[in-house]
């Protein structure tokens, strides 16, 4: 059996949900509002990251 490391650990499609959640984080410590339409899956990722952030002892830290 033959594996590509290359094509394992290589980049790979962006997770919206991910993406979201760490801009709810970066939001937090920045102060900015929520951009996502209210009663979406990615609002409520977004506000998953906001706090989760609010909720740590250090976000300016910890932020991806």
């Amino acid at each position: 059996m033959k594996l590509d490391l290359m094509q394992l650990l290589g980049p790979t499609r962006p997770d919206p949900v991910w993406q979201a959640e760490r801009a709810g984080w970066r939001c937090y410590v920045f102060g900015n509002g929520c951009g996502y339409r209210a009663g979406t899956r990615l609002a409520a990722a977004w506000e998953r990251g906001f706090a989760a952030a609010a909720r740590s002892s250090d976000p300016m830290g910890l932020m991806l």
